[in-house]
């Protein structure tokens, strides 16, 4: 398989139509949905007030992976996959747009919350509303990056619905894997014959910023968007419609 640089200079240099098209029209076939994103914003901003100091993340997320879910979801339905491979459209670009339309509809669920806000700011409502933080965007992209670099992968090798049982499984098992990781790790640094390698990056953390720390989450976020975007590409040119 090719470098991903290599992968993506043949994307850009192709005359099918562009990704940007591509995106748009996942947006487009989402009326529905972006008709309900302000009600899942009310809806969380809501719930989420008394459980977090900052409810932008989670409103985030939601919102983003609920739109790429029913982009998939219209997708197999209309059976646009065989559509699209009779037409003059590279599997790589089709890919693409799917992880690029992420950071769209991040943007989207942004603009959102900061409509949200302003009217809770200007009613003098008795909910908080959060300003949307560098910290906090920077979260939020890292949790949407690492949440569809494990579904797309899954999406583009076994399709819409098998995806959704898969996902499932696969977020529970991260969600517990993560979680007894860290508690591995946390034991391992605190312990007297702990790896000293380990108590010095444990240091060297808590040294850093919040900023510091959020950039280098943001990075490995980066990382792992990448590999997941070659395993998907490689996933989806060899899958038969």
């Amino acid at each position: 398989m090719p470098p991903p640089w290599k992968i993506l200079c043949c994307i850009i240099q192709e005359r099918s139509p562009p990704v940007f098209n591509l995106i748009w029209k996942d947006i487009l076939i989402q009326k529905k949905t972006l008709a309900y994103m302000g009600l899942y914003i009310i809806l969380f901003g809501i719930t989420f007030q008394n459980i977090t100091a900052d409810p932008f993340p989670a409103i985030a997320v939601a919102v983003t992976y609920q739109m790429i879910a029913a982009a998939c979801s219209h997708e197999d339905k209309s059976g646009a996959d065989i559509l699209w491979n009779s037409m003059p459209v590279s599997r790589e670009k089709l890919v693409l747009s799917k992880y690029l339309s992420m950071f769209v509809y991040t943007l989207l669920a942004s603009l959102g919350y900061m409509a949200f806000a302003a009217v809770i700011h200007l009613t003098r409502l008795p909910i908080k509303a959060s300003p949307i933080t560098a910290t906090g965007m920077m979260g939020s992209i890292v949790a949407i990056a690492l949440m569809n670099s494990l579904y797309l992968p899954v999406y583009f090798r076994l399709g819409f619905m098998k995806a959704r049982v898969a996902s499932f499984f696969l977020f529970f098992a991260l969600f517990f894997g993560v979680t007894f990781g860290v508690n591995v790790l946390s034991e391992e640094i605190h312990s007297a014959q702990g790896n000293t390698a380990l108590r010095a990056i444990a240091s060297a953390l808590q040294s850093a910023s919040d900023l510091q720390i959020s950039l280098l989450l943001l990075g490995l976020a980066f990382v792992f968007l990448l590999a997941s975007f070659c395993l998907s590409v490689k996933f989806y040119r060899n899958r038969e419609f």
